[in-house]
């Protein structure tokens, strides 16, 4: 019968991160490159082609080998904090609308050469698309117009032209979009999935998460997987819990950022739901709970948001580098690095 691995015994509460850690995020890529090769080329967006998306589908490994030079440029935006596909696919676009790079290859070589983290990236980018496009810089930033665009397209992808329209109540910029919702597959197989949620419940540990995707998005995996049984109901904090914050702040004239690697959504996790957002800002929460919880990630910026919490971490290789990313997390003094979440239990 499995156990719990011992060096989770000093912890009470497990925070998972959702993409790379349980869910796969090969879906996901997909349908970033999928977004900026159809902002970039179709005609009803930036580009001069007909676009015709069931043929963008049935190509979608060659434009993603493209579009992120064989995943390379995925791997490297990640380790510098960027956590979101939708800001993945916003990044790439930026660059190459703008004219800043010629080309994809040249998206890479620029941002590698570069010291840029995430939300310099950001600020770059929105500074780029607003000289291009002649409108105010504030229409380009994250959670704006343009972004929001890339957002929308995305999302297009992900549920289908149809479904998009009566999730949104919003026509779709391309119709006849197929829906690539059900393409999901979790990132270790599934069996492993649940033996090892099963058995960290079943011992005790408070199971959490703290995603990048939206209520919709996270609940589609759950709902096939039947895995939403295994997770402290009031603690999954996704995406809409940030963007909900931020206009809400917003109105109040405090323009904040709350995604990953700024802390927030893992408190929102920890500190259950519906907890006040502006104690979470302040810092008005127990921190003894901050040294019982373990953060489960696959990139930097969960690295990065688990230290600005005061929290460890524990990195698996199941992300977009896979076992290269080892060096980083060392690098970086990871309190722990396992290849799957199965290194959590023991035979």
């Amino acid at each position: 019968m499995a156990k719990v691995a011992p060096f989770l015994d000093k912890y009470e509460y497990i925070i998972f991160d959702m993409d790379g850690v349980i869910t796969s995020e090969q879906n996901y890529w997909d349908i970033a490159a999928l977004t900026v090769y159809e902002l970039l080329n179709g005609a009803h967006y930036y580009g001069n082609e007909k676009f015709d998306p069931l043929w963008a589908l049935d190509h979608v490994k060659e434009i993603r080998d493209e579009v992120f030079v064989s995943d390379k440029t995925i791997a490297l935006v990640k380790d510098r904090g960027v956590n979101s596909n939708w800001d993945l696919g916003y990044v790439v676009f930026a660059y190459i609308l703008s004219g800043k790079c010629k080309d994809y290859k040249a998206v890479y070589d620029y941002i590698n050469e570069s010291s840029l983290m995430a939300f310099d990236l950001y600020d770059e980018c929105a500074r780029l698309l607003s000289e291009k496009l002649g409108v105010p810089i504030d229409m380009c930033k994250r959670n704006e117009p343009v972004w929001n665009m890339c957002r929308d397209t995305f999302q297009e992808w992900y549920f289908g032209s149809d479904e998009f329209e009566v999730f949104y109540n919003t026509k779709p910029r391309c119709p006849h979009k197929p829906s690539m919702e059900m393409r999901e597959v979790p990132a270790i197989e599934l069996d492993d999935v649940l033996k090892v949620l099963s058995t960290l419940k079943g011992n005790g540990k408070k199971l959490m998460i703290a995603t990048g995707r939206s209520d919709r998005d996270v609940s589609n995996p759950m709902r096939l997987w039947d895995i939403r049984k295994y997770f402290e109901p009031d603690a999954i904090a996704t995406y809409t819990h940030i963007m909900n914050a931020e206009e809400s702040f917003k109105k109040t004239g405090k323009k904040v950022i709350l995604t990953k690697p700024e802390p927030y959504i893992f408190l929102k996790a920890l500190y259950r739901t519906d907890y006040p957002d502006e104690k979470i800002l302040s810092g008005d929460f127990d921190k003894s709970y901050l040294s019982k919880a373990l953060v489960v990630g696959d990139a930097g910026s969960d690295l990065f948001a688990a230290k600005r919490m005061g929290s460890d971490f524990l990195a698996v290789l199941t992300g977009s580098g896979g076992e290269k990313t080892r060096p980083f997390f060392e690098k970086e003094k990871a309190e722990y690095i396992l290849p799957s979440i199965k290194g959590m239990i023991t035979p």
